[in-house]
């Protein structure tokens, strides 16, 4: 994977987002980490799965793990903030992290994610990078024009008939022409 990485490295166009972590104070007054901190710089080509971390930052402090941080990015425009809010527990070293960027078809990233799972033997990386490009859902098919035929009736094939759909009268008259035959020379 490295060197696919590299071979594809001079075709890359690559980009970058910095995630910063906050505080989610407890009350209006009280806040550990007062202002958003860079947490992670990420370099990412939107066309692949897999981002690079070029720094990282736990936050540390002295809060409680049941305390809540704020993960995320702010929008360039609009200056609003778009993350996810997860536990201090969460960084941890016994935890491996994931770090999800969710990025627009311009490769422009618009949501961040992140989670945690227990570190395994097989585990190399502490950080995991992910890049998830937005799909398109699926459209309904609207004015899908109505065929009709010469009559001007909706063009449609009838289901075929089964055979004794289409000869259960033939088969009606051979019974009674048998009934009839042998009804009738037995008496004699």
């Amino acid at each position: 994977m490295l060197l696919s990485k590299l071979l594809l490295l001079p075709f890359a166009v690559a980009s970058s987002v910095t995630l910063y972590v906050s505080s989610v104070p407890v009350s209006s007054s009280t806040a550990i980490i007062p202002s958003p901190i860079p947490l992670a710089h990420i370099e990412y080509d939107a066309d692949q799965s897999v981002g690079t971390l070029s720094s990282y930052t736990p936050p540390t402090g002295s809060y409680t793990p049941d305390h809540l941080l704020r993960i995320g990015l702010t929008d360039p425009k609009s200056g609003a903030w778009r993350g996810i809010v997860t536990s201090a527990a969460s960084f941890s070293e016994q935890y491996h992290k994931k770090f999800v960027i969710h990025v627009d078809d311009k490769g422009e990233p618009f949501h961040v994610g992140f989670g945690t799972s227990a570190k395994g033997n097989g585990v190399g990386d502490d950080v995991e990078v992910e890049i998830v490009k937005r799909s398109v859902g699926p459209k309904p098919v609207l004015n899908k024009p109505v065929v009709l035929n010469a009559e001007g009736k909706l063009e449609s094939k009838e289901p075929e008939k089964s055979f004794l759909q289409k000869y259960w009268w033939a088969i009606a008259l051979f019974l009674v022409v048998q009934l009839v035959s042998n009804g009738g020379g037995g008496d004699k």
